[in-house]
């Protein structure tokens, strides 16, 4: 597999025709983010989209073909997939069997979704708090602190200035710390993928809403599409709070590299589902 120039990603799309989980590809593609590999740049018939920050990798055409077998035979450690068709995914369970652990996610589809709605539940900030876009400057703060919370936010941008020329999000602020955002995680012509998140010790408060629905407010307001992806059934509960449809499920693979890697993962994950249900 070869790496493509972003020029030329766009011949790409037509191996991606059946991917309707979120807009990974799309952003890719357009060369917002991430990498894009092919089998051969003169007729590609393999391709492999990358987000190498996250470990992620989309691969999508023919999976019959021997680069697609060598890829996912190669895969290194600790490698996330999300695969563009049942043919990847019996390729990848076939050749890695019980190093896998499979993660279902939740994708809504944003049809349904009322502006008059989402502008009243921005609406409902709590006292002591207040709701801001980020600009350079609390891009510069985020950027700048070394936690959980901060780092899953402007990950796939270069820098805070870069995000705030490309990117758009927006923060429940009390006192002068951040407490919770909603901001884009991938852009792209059609829409955006979303991260939300809020300070452990304030959750509860409604703030995830209320962010949440702003960001939506503003993509709607310039005709983007704001995708929604949940991981958990808290992020569930919020898409339908916010008026999302589900669109259904899918797998992301995480390969571990061994049968004991693997288990320990699905041992710590059900042990996670225990303490936070």
């Amino acid at each position: 597999m070869i790496p493509i120039d972003k020029s030329n990603r766009k011949s790409l799309h037509n191996l991606y025709q059946d991917y309707k989980w979120n807009y990974l590809p799309d952003a890719i593609l357009e060369g917002t983010i991430g990498e894009a590999l092919v089998n051969d740049e003169g007729d590609p018939q393999v391709a492999v989209l990358q987000i190498p920050k996250l470990k992620i990798s989309i691969p999508g055409g023919d999976a019959s073909h021997p680069a697609a077998r060598k890829f996912i035979k190669g895969l290194p450690r600790f490698s996330a997939l999300i695969c563009a068709s049942q043919e990847w995914e019996e390729l990848l369970q076939e050749a890695h069997a019980g190093k896998l652990v499979a993660m279902q996610r939740y994708a809504f589809t944003g049809e349904k979704l009322d502006i008059d709605h989402l502008r009243g539940l921005a609406s409902q900030i709590p006292d002591g708090y207040r709701l801001e876009r980020i600009d350079l400057s609390l891009a510069k703060q985020l950027a700048a602190e070394k936690s959980e919370f901060a780092s899953a936010h402007m990950r796939n941008f270069d820098s805070p200035e870069d995000f705030v020329a490309r990117g758009f999000g927006f923060c429940i602020v009390t006192g002068d710390e951040v407490v919770g955002a909603a901001t884009t995680f991938a852009v792209c012509s059609k829409g955006i993928e979303i991260e939300v998140g809020t300070r452990e010790k304030q959750r509860g408060k409604g703030l995830a809403t209320v962010v949440s629905a702003q960001l939506l407010v503003h993509s709607l307001q310039n005709g983007l599409d704001p995708h929604w992806d949940a991981e958990n059934e808290r992020s569930v509960g919020l898409a339908i709070k916010l008026g999302y449809t589900p669109q259904g499920t899918y797998r992301l693979w995480l390969y571990g590299g061994s049968k004991l890697v693997a288990g320990s993962v699905k041992a710590l994950l059900k042990i996670q589902r225990f303490v936070t249900r």
